[in-house]
């Protein structure tokens, strides 16, 4: 290996560790999201499933064997599953359960900060490599899911290693890339449907830039791969196929359970074509978005990059434009289109690397070293700081982050944009509740967020005599050793944990029964950010 590859290899590495590192010393105040507790339960399940098929694979193949493990979240694919429970696996006697199961979609992130880096750096330099790594990672929102058990950044990530894959690839001639493609594609499908439409954005890519029938073909020959590979990973569909495979196809189109969205002072199902764009701008921070704006515009002509800025604009855009156009029913904030962050960081990396240069160009000729390193700082504060300072004070809440073009989480809620979501202020609550609930006292949550609190028992974090209401029993998710719940009305609580989701009033059929029981309690402690309420504990009086 030349000295100068091993140096961008080595440097990617490095990065790469740098971000897992980073995110390993920050997990544990990350507080568990309302989707992981079915992700923990699946990984342990298909573990389980898998000791099994190594001891005796003809009984493990049979379809009660197959419906007893792989039952649990069959509405999605395992790939990441499969993958987090092998690294809680490993991990799981040097780690808390929850850090066990999350260190494997860290390592995803940490990967994906490398390959984002060597792409970046190949193309347009150092500089613009390490920019788009900081910008992905300033983005508070991504940064937030990097750390999570949860199907979202291991999307993006499967979506960018295909996208990544294509273009350094599109010049080889065999067909043997072609099915390399295939798989990669496939393992894409099968960690979460978003790698549906990367087909859509490279035949875009490919109608513009290059109508090569042999990259054309090979595209067709990596779709054709794709399928089987798809169908190959996921043991749910061994028995019943067509059924199950029809069922799939069936949950991720028309028969998904509603998840409507406050959006703009209102509650849709689903919310208007520019919720996505509108997103975008309102947490992605502003400094990021002029980058990423100037990289596109740098581009526009795409001759000198020979097209990279134009797929790595259409990559960035066909998530947003996915929600835009569909009838989907499934809204929650800005993880819905999580794997068109990676490729706005790209874009946001080349815009730096170009204001970089010019800086540097105008700075010289003033002809002082000073003046040049000065110019430098000033630029890296102006387009980074701003987040950073944010993050510090905001952490680990990110989900409430709301960048500078919307007045932050004040302005946004001024704007009717939902405050925060997925409950992972429940941590807060956690130590009162120990501290001062009596034994056997109940607690009221979100209604679809119980199993996150039973979670929380489970690992020692909540006092077990607690009793959580519940609408549905979670052994089902947890196992049937989890604490049981009880469903009862919500006046009947002693404790309310409040989280200032407005999505959640906005769904239920009851909320003026909410507001109501709320307002005749008692404040325990409230969390807020910038006098905006964001977590509120209520004592029955």
């Amino acid at each position: 290996m030349k000295r100068s590859n091993f140096n961008r290899i080595g440097t990617a590495v490095l990065i790469g560790a740098l971000i897992f590192i980073l995110l390993l010393v920050t997990v544990q105040d990350v507080g568990m999201t309302w989707d992981e507790p079915a992700y923990v339960a699946a990984s342990s399940s298909y573990m389980n499933w898998l000791d099994e098929l190594f001891k005796s694979p003809k009984t493990a193949l049979t379809a009660i064997e197959i419906a007893k493990y792989w039952s649990i979240n069959s509405e999605h694919p395992p790939i990441d599953k499969v993958w987090s429970g092998f690294l809680w696996r490993a991990t799981r006697n040097i780690a808390d359960d929850l850090t066990a199961h999350r260190i494997g979609n860290m390592l995803l992130a940490a990967m994906l900060a490398s390959l984002l880096y060597l792409w970046i750096r190949d193309e347009y330099g150092q500089i613009a490599g390490v920019a788009a790594v900081a910008a992905l990672f300033t983005m508070p929102r991504f940064f937030f899911h990097a750390h999570l058990s949860s199907l979202d950044v291991p999307a993006a990530f499967s979506v960018f290693v295909v996208t990544y894959s294509f273009w350094k690839l599109r010049d080889r001639t065999k067909w043997g890339w072609g099915i390399f493609l295939g798989l990669i594609w496939g393992l894409a499908l099968a960690t979460k449907v978003n790698a549906v439409f990367i087909p859509i954005t490279l035949g875009t890519w490919w109608l513009i830039f290059r109508r090569d029938l042999k990259l054309l073909l090979r595209l067709v020959l990596m779709g054709i791969t794709a399928i089987p590979v798809f169908i190959a990973v996921w043991p749910w569909l061994y028995a019943n196929t067509t059924e199950r495979l029809a069922g799939y196809i069936g949950f991720i189109t028309v028969n998904h359970w509603e998840i409507g969205q406050y959006y703009l002072g209102r509650f849709y199902m689903p919310p208007p074509w520019h919720f996505g764009f509108v997103m975008l701008w309102a947490v992605i921070p502003l400094g990021l978005t002029v980058l990423y704006l100037s990289g596109i515009i740098t581009n526009l002509r795409g001759k000198k990059d020979h097209g990279l800025g134009w797929l790595l604009f259409l990559s960035g855009l066909m998530p947003v434009l996915a929600i835009a156009l569909s009838k989907s029913l499934v809204y929650d904030n800005d993880r819905m289109y999580m794997a068109a962050f990676p490729f706005l960081a790209g874009l946001a990396g080349i815009g730096f690397g170009r204001l970089f240069s010019k800086v540097k160009e105008i700075s010289r000729q003033w002809n002082r070293k000073g003046v040049s390193v000065a110019a430098m700082v000033t630029l890296v504060l102006v387009c980074f700081a701003p987040q950073v300072v944010t993050m510090v004070r905001l952490y680990p809440h990110y989900l409430s982050y709301y960048s500078e073009g919307v007045g932050g989480v004040a302005g946004a809620n001024k704007l009717g944009l939902e405050t925060t979501y997925w409950c992972e202020t429940y941590a807060i609550a956690l130590p009162i509740l120990n501290a001062q609930a009596k034994p056997n006292d109940k607690i009221w949550a979100d209604p679809w967020s119980h199993d996150v609190l039973i979670y929380y028992q489970t690992q020692g974090r909540l006092r077990d005599d607690l009793i959580i209401v519940a609408p549905i029993n979670v052994a089902s998710i947890l196992g049937p050793a989890a604490p049981t719940g009880v469903n009862i009305p919500m006046a009947a609580a002693d404790w309310f944990i409040f989280e200032h989701r407005q999505s959640t009033l906005g769904a239920w059929q009851e909320k003026d029964l909410i507001a109501r029981t709320l307002k005749g309690q008692e404040l325990v402690f409230e969390y807020s950010y910038n006098q905006v309420p964001i977590l509120t504990l209520y004592k029955a009086k």
